[in-house]
C-alpha cells in the first residue's frame, strides 16, 4: 500500500458535564456525536525519510511544522520506526470552534499512518499526548467521552439529528474557558447519563430538555457574542454551545425544520452559518 485517504468527521458536544478536579485537570463526562463535515487526510509513502505536510481549505494559524498534525506524524514515525510520509489535509471543519478541527487532523494522520504501515498496536497513547478528544475523533459516532476526554465509550444509537451551526467571529481557548468556569464557581447538575438514556429510548422530547454545556458561562465571559448566538438560535430550536466554543448550534429531529431555519439564518449570517447532520458510521 502506497497511499491511504481517511475522512474524519467533525463533532458536537450534546452534553458537557464538568465533574470536578482530578490529578490537576478537570474531569468531564460528555455525550458527543459526529457530523457530516469532514477533514480529508491523505498519507503517502515517501522514499526520503522525511515528513511533508500540506493544508488546503480552512486556514491553519501556525507554521506547518508546529501543527499538531505534524507532531502526530513525527511521534508515530519515532515510535514505530516507519519511513517518511507525504501528508495532505483538505480541511472543511472550522478551527477553534469546538467542532474538533485540530483533533480531526491529528486523528486522520494517526489513523492513516496506522493503516498505511500495517501497525496493529493501539496508538491511543500518542493521541492522548496531542489532544484529549483525539481518541474519540479516531472512532466517531455517538459516544460518551470521560476523564479528560480521552476515555471513549461508544453509544449504540441510530437517531438522526440535524443541526444549524453558527460560527463565532473568533475562537475561545479551552484552557481559559475552564479558568472562567472555576472563577464563576457555579455547580451544575449532571446530564450526560440521562441524555444517553433518552437517546437510546428514542425519547426526543426529554432528550432535548437535558442537553447543556457547563462551559458556556465561562466562554461567554470571554466572547459575549456566544450568548447572543444562542439567543438567536433558540428562536428555531434547542440551542447550545459545542466544546468551549465559539460555535453554537440549534438541533432538530426533522430535516425540513432545520432547512427552514438555515435559509432564514443564512440571510443574516452568510459565511458564518453551516448546516449538518449526525452520522453514526464510525471512522474507517
Amino acid at each position: 500500500m502506497k497511499k491511504i485517504t481517511v475522512k474524519i468527521p467533525a463533532k458536537i458536544n450534546l452534553t458537557l458535564d464538568v465533574l470536578g478536579m482530578k490529578n490537576g485537570y478537570h474531569e468531564i463526562s460528555s455525550l458527543v456525536a459526529s457530523l457530516n463535515i469532514y477533514d480529508v487526510v491523505t498519507v503517502s509513502r515517501r522514499k526520503e525519510d522525511a515528513i511533508t505536510l500540506d493544508f488546503y481549505g480552512a486556514p491553519i494559524y501556525c507554521e506547518t511544522k508546529r501543527s499538531n498534525a505534524y507532531f502526530a506524524a513525527e511521534a508515530f514515525r519515532k515510535e514505530f520506526f516507519t519511513g517518511g510520509v507525504a501528508i495532505t489535509v483538505k480541511r472543511s471543519i472550522p478551527v477553534a470552534a469546538g467542532l474538533g478541527g485540530s483533533s480531526a487532523d491529528i486523528a486522520g494522520v494517526l489513523f492513516g499512518m496506522k493503516k498505511l504501515f500495517g501497525i496493529s498496536k493501539d496508538v491511543g497513547f500518542i493521541a492522548e499526548k496531542l489532544g484529549s478528544d483525539v481518541n474519540y475523533m479516531m472512532q466517531g459516532g455517538y459516544a460518551v467521552i470521560s476523564d479528560r476526554g480521552e476515555i471513549v465509550t461508544p453509544v449504540e444509537a441510530e437517531q438522526k439529528m440535524y443541526a444549524v451551526i453558527l460560527l463565532g467571529s473568533k475562537g475561545v481557548s479551552a484552557g481559559e474557558s475552564y479558568k472562567r468556569y472555576d472563577r464563576i464557581g457555579k455547580v451544575y447538575g449532571k446530564s450526560t447519563a440521562a441524555a444517553v438514556g433518552f437517546l437510546q429510548n428514542d425519547d426526543g422530547e426529554n432528550f432535548l430538555k437535558v442537553l447543556k454545556n457547563d462551559l458556556t458561562c465561562g466562554s461567554a465571559e470571554i466572547l459575549p457574542e456566544i450568548d447572543y448566538s444562542i439567543s438567536v438560535l433558540k428562536e428555531f430550536g434547542t440551542a447550545l454551545m459545542t466544546g468551549s466554543g465559539s460555535a453554537v448550534y440549534a438541533l432538530f429531529f426533522k430535516k425540513g425544520k432545520r432547512d427552514k431555519a438555515y435559509k432564514k439564518l443564512k440571510r443574516v449570517f452568510d459565511g458564518r452559518i453551516l448546516k449538518a447532520e449526525t452520522v453514526t458510521k464510525r471512522v474507517k
